[in-house]
């Protein structure tokens, strides 16, 4: 038709794209369901996908009215009896909550308000050093950037000292001398006791299989983790010299990695030595590592601002980049302390910490410096912990009570924050106790999530305008490709800043709920085993324990690494969806998107049809009592109905297994960072690597913290424990009242300590029967052996004409038998 351009005149109203043709006609595209010259007609398709969708609305709405009308009129037909009985359960909870309030009351120690305002205190301190650290640096910059002048400043001379090739030489020496000075002063439990009186032996860092100081812990590897994630970042960015080849840079990393955990080390190990003279070091070390980190991230290695040392990496494009987009006032700035303060509060904690933990120490110590020695139990720090797994108070033993108690008679935890959160979301039980490791590794992935959101919403946003051009040309170049009398863009891509910072804020949000799924789901595994339930875990085999072992050393490092991925997956397909919802929100129509729905709309409405006419054909006609007892109903019609849809399901089966693929596309990303789910299934779950790391773990941590064991192990332990000490006691009083200077043989005195063993552990006397029949068995087999040997020596050598002592002995005992 002619008439004037589309630009000018649009026939075609809100139901249909105007298009020129190179002769200078017009031609309407219709959207979706509309026909006619004008796109002013309802097509047929159109009117059957808005029958179909009213009637699947219907179905719908029927489906679930009826279910709520009988879930009420179940709840209704309750007797008055059992209401009664729930509503007296109730009341003695209805006291938890005055009583909860009076637990916070009391928790809320001195100690923990001082805390808290010394860590804001240490916080602000440190934020206020490194801004006057970096305004000098961006006060450079911005003249420079100002003068179109390189963009880079030049580093303090102190940075040589600090920094070499990446690897702070400062704090590393004073850790590895205090390092050397714990190992000097820990003595040995098991190995060589009496070489150099004990000492020199290996310190432990954590134990993670126990509750000590795990809040602590968790801090130390929150700290870390940052620094963990500046190593990712280059190795990522490919920030490496040319000139080092890969196997080399990679060792360097891994290099860097242990320099990292040898600077962190002395301020854990000194926390599980727990003495004063490792808390005093710790205290110096971190007060030096703090300060030594303000320096070095402020003058050094700062986050935006490069230096003569890494200018050649970007040659300044990025600090460009930042300025003209943030402005050159103190926004940049601002940023980076925002980011600094997660890590300046943990650093502050554990700066504050180990002095309180080093008064302690001091104050108890004397407090039993009076004590006569000699009465004294001294105990290794293992020692003590699994002692104290046998305590009236103690977790392990609140578990062992509750297993012989109905779940509606178990007591709830008095906690104020377990009164908050809904049942439903998160039981809280005082019965159970996460170990340290999953306190460290979900204390280093949230700093992790922290860091990256943060990088990802201030360092891309300056870049969405260029990529958006981009990816915009790049439309604009397959469509007209395809279409040469289309000209105009089939998919016009709004501004990337929303939906992208939507986007990031999705996933974080989900990856949030997934993490505390999981803990959730850890607890709930840990439960299975301990009681021997494996419809999730599978169960435990023999030929195995080298693989839950492995699986056991990948946990920590598979947990993060598929929180990464999981998060940027799930950032990378809401930013697609968020795209799409705002090209029509900002465009009104998109051509593309308008042909995908038109494809997917009347599939999605026909299996929605299918799916809640079967659950109403199933709950109201084919099942007794509305699907409460799974037994037939309406067997005959039941039989004609699956003989029709055995053929209507074979169309939808494959459209079904086009849905199975892209929901398995989808669960796998969300999923990711679920190392408990497994997209490979039940039947191929043991290949993905992830899950059979979480059941390496689930199966170490049920061996090593199984309640029932440590509660038996403890109580023995202590029961031999008490006999050792008051034997002790015994022989220090025998030996203070002894006044003869007379000797006794130091057989004498085992024997005479050997009979008191066996008058006072009856049980042992047994024992000592069966270990000395296998000792005496041991010899006579001995001698057997000899006598045996003898003989073949003797039948080799002796003449025949002589008889042996051998034969004779032979001889008698055929004629004896």
């Amino acid at each position: 038709m002619k008439c004037s351009d589309c630009s000018t005149y649009n026939p075609c109203g809100q139901y249909g794209y105007c298009q020129d043709h190179i002769d200078g006609n017009w031609e309407c595209q219709c959207k979706f369901w509309w026909i006619g010259t004008f796109c002013n007609q309802q097509s047929s398709s159109g009117i059957q996908v808005i029958t179909l969708s009213i009637i699947s609305g219907i179905l719908i709405i029927v489906f679930h009215g009826l279910s709520i009308y009988f879930s009420i009129r179940k709840k209704r037909q309750q007797t008055q009896e059992e209401a009664n009985k729930i509503n007296q359960n109730d009341l003695p909870n209805s006291t938890l909550t005055p009583m909860a309030l009076i637990n916070i009351k009391q928790s809320a120690r001195f100690s923990s308000f001082s805390i808290a305002i010394l860590m804001l205190i240490i916080t602000a301190a440190g934020l206020t050093v490194k801004w006057s650290l970096l305004q000098p640096i961006h006060n450079e910059l911005v003249n420079k950037y100002k003068r179109a002048d390189l963009l880079f400043y030049e580093r303090n001379s102190i940075c040589n000292i600090i920094d070499l090739e990446d690897f702070n030489m400062l704090t590393l020496p004073v850790a590895c001398f205090f390092m050397l000075i714990f190992i000097i002063f820990s003595k040995r439990t098991s190995c060589m006791k009496k070489k150099l009186n004990g000492h020199v032996a290996p310190i432990v860092p954590i134990d993670f299989y126990t509750h000590i100081k795990r809040k602590f812990a968790a801090v130390v590897f929150a700290i870390i983790a940052d620094e963990l994630l500046d190593i990712v970042n280059q190795v990522i960015n490919g920030n490496t010299s040319k000139e080092e080849g890969v196997i080399v840079v990679y060792l360097l990393r891994i290099l860097k990695v242990l320099f990292i955990g040898f600077r962190y080390y002395p301020v854990l190990s000194a926390v599980y030595i727990d003495s004063i003279l490792t808390l005093t070091c710790a205290i110096l070390y971190a007060w030096l590592d703090f300060s030594v980190s303000i320096v070095y991230q402020g003058l050094c290695q700062s986050d935006f601002y490069p230096s003569d040392d890494n200018f050649d990496e970007t040659n300044g494009t990025d600090i460009v980049r930042l300025f003209e987009y943030y402005g050159t006032g103190q926004n940049l700035i601002i940023i980076q302390l925002f980011t600094d303060i997660p890590r300046y509060i943990c650093w502050s904690y554990v700066i504050i910490k180990l002095p309180m933990l080093l008064i302690n120490k001091i104050s108890t110590t004397i407090k039993h410096k009076n004590k006569d020695q000699f009465k004294r139990l001294h105990l290794t720090r293992e020692e003590k912990i699994l002692l104290h797994s046998s305590a009236v108070h103690s977790v392990e033993m609140s578990y062992v009570r509750n297993l012989f108690r109905p779940i509606n008679q178990r007591s709830t935890s008095r906690l104020f924050l377990a009164r908050l959160i809904p049942k439903f979301i998160y039981q809280w039980r005082d019965d159970f106790r996460f170990s340290s490791r999953i306190l460290c590794v979900y204390a280093s992935t949230c700093l992790v999530l922290f860091f990256i959101t943060v990088q990802a919403c201030i360092l891309v946003v300056p870049y969405l305008d260029e990529l958006q051009n981009s990816i915009q040309q790049l439309i604009d170049q397959i469509s007209i490709s395809s279409n040469q009398q289309n000209k105009q863009s089939e998919f016009p891509l709004p501004n990337f800043v929303r939906p992208y910072i939507i986007a990031i804020l999705t996933a974080l949000i989900v990856t949030m709920i997934q993490l505390l799924i999981l803990l959730t789901n850890i607890r709930r595994n840990l439960f299975q085993i301990f009681r021997g339930d494996d419809s999730e875990i599978p169960k435990r085999d023999k030929s195995k324990y080298l693989s839950y072992s492995t699986g056991n050393f990948h946990f920590a490092g598979f947990f993060i690494g598929y929180l990464i991925w999981g998060y940027a997956l799930i950032a990378l397909f809401a930013l697609i969806i968020y795209i799409s919802i705002d090209a029509f929100i900002t465009f009104g129509s998109v051509k593309f998107l308008e042909k995908i729905l038109k494809l997917i709309i009347p599939i999605l409405l026909l299996i929605l049809f299918k799916t809640y006419l079967n659950k109403l054909l199933a709950r109201y006609v084919f099942l007794q009592y509305h699907g409460d007892i799974l037994a037939i109903n309406n067997r005959r019609v039941l039989m004609i109905f699956l003989y029709f849809n055995f053929f209507l399901d074979s169309f939808l089966g494959f459209i079904s297994s086009i849905i199975r693929i892209i929901k398995s596309i989808v669960g796998g990303c969300l999923y990711m960072s679920r190392l408990d789910y497994s997209p490979m299934g039940r039947k191929l779950e043991t290949l993905d690597a992830g899950f059979s790391a979480y059941c390496g773990f689930i199966h170490m941590e049920a061996v090593h913290r199984n309640p029932i064991m440590l509660v038996v192990a403890s109580y023995l332990y202590s029961r031999m424990k008490a006999k050792q000490y008051v034997t002790k006691n015994l022989m220090m009083m025998m030996k203070n009242d002894r006044k003869s200077s007379k000797d006794y043989s130091s057989k004498v005195v085992q024997k005479w300590h050997l009979v008191i063993l066996l008058l006072r552990n009856p049980s042992l006397v047994f024992l000592r029967k069966h270990a000395l029949s296998q000792i005496e068995n041991k010899k006579t087999k001995t001698l057997n052996e000899v006598n045996r040997r003898q003989s073949c020596i003797e039948q080799t050598l002796h003449r025949p004409s002589l008889v042996s002592e051998i034969d004779l002995q032979n001889m008698w005992q055929k004629n004896v038998n």
